[in-house]
C-alpha cells in the first residue's frame, strides 16, 4: 500500500519540447526546415513552372506582341513545296515559314534575330533549331536589314523533312529582349535575350499542293 502511495505522488515525467528533440543528430526544428525547403523545390520545378508557363501572353495571328526589340505581329503560318531561288528543301521534303510583321523599336537598325521565333512540336524540326533564313515578302531580299520605326514583313523558313502528313497546326514562340547599356570608357548598346514575349498554337496554311 505504502509503494502505490509513492507512485501517486510521484510527478509526472516531462517530455522534451519540440524544439529539443534530435534525429540522427539533428533537431526535428532542423528536419522540419529541410523538408519544407524540399517541398518548396518540387513545387517550383512542377507548379511554378506550370503557373509560369501560364503567364506567358498568348500568340495569335493578326494580334501586336511586344518583344523589346521589335514589335511582331505573326501574319501566318504556310507550307510550301519550295521558295526557288532563296530556299529549296531536301529531296522529297517541304518548307515551313512564319510570315510576320516586325517593327525595331530601337533607334539602331538590325537584321532580324535567329532566335525570334520557335516552332515547337513539329517532327522534324528540333525546338531549338534556328531558321534557315529569313527574306522580306515584298522585294525578296535575304537576311535585310530592318529600319527603326519602319513595319516589314518578313518570311523566317525551316526545312521540313519528308513526312506523310504535313503539320495543320503549330506552336510558336516569340523571343523577347532586353536593352542592355554598357559602358566601359565608351558607350556600347545591346540587346539580350529575356523572356518568352508570347506563344500560341497557329493554323497552318497548305501552299504546297
Amino acid at each position: 500500500m505504502q509503494e502505490t502511495g509513492r507512485a501517486e505522488q510521484e510527478e509526472p515525467e516531462e517530455l522534451p519540447e519540440l524544439a529539443n528533440l534530435r534525429v540522427r543528430g539533428r533537431s526535428v526544428k532542423t528536419w522540419v526546415i529541410g523538408a519544407a525547403a524540399v517541398l518548396l523545390a518540387v513545387s517550383a520545378a512542377f507548379g511554378g513552372l506550370n503557373k509560369a508557363s501560364a503567364e506567358v501572353p498568348p500568340l495569335t495571328a493578326g494580334t501586336a506582341v511586344d518583344a523589346g526589340q521589335f514589335a511582331v505581329t505573326v501574319d501566318r503560318v504556310v507550307t510550301v513545296k519550295d521558295l526557288k531561288p532563296l530556299f529549296q528543301p531536301e529531296p522529297g521534303g517541304a518548307l515551313i515559314a512564319i510570315v510576320a510583321r516586325l517593327k525595331v523599336t530601337d533607334h539602331i537598325g538590325t537584321t532580324p534575330p535567329s532566335d525570334l521565333f520557335r516552332l515547337v512540336g513539329v517532327p522534324g524540326i528540333k525546338e531549338t533549331e534556328a531558321p534557315m533564313g529569313t527574306t522580306t515578302i515584298d522585294d525578296e531580299t535575304m537576311n535585310p536589314v530592318l529600319t527603326p520605326d519602319t513595319e516589314q514583313q518578313v518570311a523566317f523558313v525551316w526545312k521540313l523533312p519528308k513526312l506523310s502528313q504535313l503539320p495543320t497546326s503549330v506552336k510558336v514562340t516569340v523571343q523577347g529582349y532586353e536593352h542592355s547599356d554598357e559602358s566601359i570608357l565608351d558607350h556600347h548598346e545591346k540587346w539580350l535575350p529575356d523572356a518568352i514575349a508570347a506563344e500560341g498554337t497557329i493554323k497552318v496554311k497548305d501552299n504546297t499542293k
